[in-house]
């Protein structure tokens, strides 16, 4: 099993968010922002904050492009080079850097973490799912042995 760890994921600097109704939002700063772009999208931001489960049902939907604007970075460690990892850098905007021995960077949108969960029942695309959860609840909530990570 490999060995995953969430090094990074989007933030955003406070003195920016000043200007912006991105901090109204109902979940996490992360979840804000991509509120955000489907407030801006659909012509809403002034609806902002005022349906926590606005992610959701757009992902329900199918509308997750909205998602894509979190990004993760991960360090893996003890897994080779397989079709796993070849059906995860293939999808669209998945950044990778092959340390060598099995370790990688990789590096993905919200979206990407989805797909890849989606489409493969590895313990990678598992740990990826978990790791990103937290910080987007509302991303993730809808996935099967996914939602212990937000209770």
């Amino acid at each position: 099993m490999p060995d995953v760890t969430l090094l990074s994921y989007t933030r955003m600097d406070a003195e920016h968010l000043t200007d912006t109704p991105i901090p109204a939002g109902a979940g996490t700063l992360q979840e804000n922002l991509i509120e955000y772009a489907g407030r801006v999208c659909y012509r809403s931001d002034a609806k902002m904050g005022h349906n926590p489960t606005f992610i959701d049902l757009r992902v329900r939907e199918g509308h997750e492009d909205i998602i894509e604007h979190v990004r993760f970075i991960f360090r893996v460690q003890g897994q080779p080079l397989d079709r796993e990892v070849l059906k995860l850098v293939s999808l669209p905007t998945v950044e990778f850097t092959d340390l060598g021995d099995g370790e990688w960077i990789f590096s993905m949108n919200a979206r990407n973490v989805r797909d890849f969960w989606r489409s493969s029942d590895s313990d990678l695309a598992a740990q990826f799912a978990r790791l990103s959860a937290p910080i987007t609840p509302a991303v993730f909530r809808d996935l099967p042995g996914v939602e212990e990570e937000l209770t």
